[in-house]
């Protein structure tokens, strides 16, 4: 990523690469908007410690000389009149947003609007722009066509070859194990987490393309995954509101998880074995 002149003094920190994170880079790039990724121990951060990184040298600097800085999914310890751009935690400008303010609630659409009252005046916002910010902040709802300006059929297309592309593969594979993977959800055991609440229990059989699948099935599920850090991590995927909030209240302490996160508006939850 390179830093650019631009027309205002103003510096994005990127967390995480992930497909929004990608089209925001690129929508920096396109606009001479300088940017940097977040880091730990020389490596880009990755989701379990974007929020561990340090504001990097280069975003003190700016603040120091009266810039702006903003800070995308990550850095946890921000440094004094930086921005936060995120919809993942409790008081971040996105979280708990339903799904028909997904535009305003995705870190995409938080940075369009900072651009666009900032320095580079309008921006057209595509379809894919769309599409990229409602697959992020609320996957199961844009399936269900709960977001306005996004058709679930394009959708799939869409996702289907962003993850080809990002995996390698042909869109002909990804789709085969898209409806593979919901073939196994469908005979998948049910598991209660909570008074005539339901998820179906995917922990003990592992698929690809599982979280796609259970967007277009319509079935929140739940997922386990070692996490970089080595840590086994449970996932509750595409829940409605009152699944996710079983998840997090009720099932994942009384299994003992750890770290438990979520937000049930976006549909998501999460936690790790102790």
């Amino acid at each position: 990523m390179n830093v650019v002149p631009t027309r205002g003094d103003m510096l994005f920190v990127l967390g995480a690469a992930d497909p929004e994170m990608h089209a925001i880079e690129r929508l920096l790039a396109e606009r001479g908007v300088p940017c940097v990724p977040a880091m730990v121990d020389g490596k880009r951060v990755y989701p379990a410690n974007a929020y561990k990184a340090e504001a990097p040298s280069a975003a003190l600097a700016v603040r120091q000389r009266g810039g702006k800085v903003f800070l995308v999914e990550c850095v946890g310890d921000a440094p004094a009149g930086a921005t936060r751009i995120d919809h993942h935690y409790p008081g971040d400008p996105g979280y708990g947003r339903p799904p028909a303010e997904y535009w305003q609630a995705s870190s995409i659409g938080q940075t369009v609007t900072v651009l666009v009252n900032g320095v580079v005046g309008e921006i057209s916002v595509t379809s894919e722009m769309r599409m990229v910010a409602a697959a992020d902040h609320c996957l199961g709802a844009a399936y269900r066509g709960e977001c306005p300006g996004v058709d679930p059929d394009r959708l799939l297309a869409w996702h289907v070859a962003s993850r080809a592309a990002f995996e390698r593969r042909s869109e002909e594979k990804v789709m085969r194990d898209v409806e593979s993977a919901r073939a196994v959800l469908r005979q998948a055991p049910r598991v209660a987490l909570a008074n005539d609440i339901y998820a179906a229990d995917m922990r003990a059989t592992p698929v690809r393309e599982l979280l796609m699948a259970a967007a277009r099935e319509g079935s929140c599920c739940l997922s386990s995954v070692v996490a970089r850090d080595g840590r086994t991590k449970i996932g509750c995927l595409v829940g409605s509101p009152a699944q996710v909030s079983a998840f997090m209240q009720t099932w994942a302490p009384a299994q003992q998880l750890v770290d438990i996160y979520g937000d049930p508006v976006r549909g998501f939850a999460g936690g790790y074995v102790a």
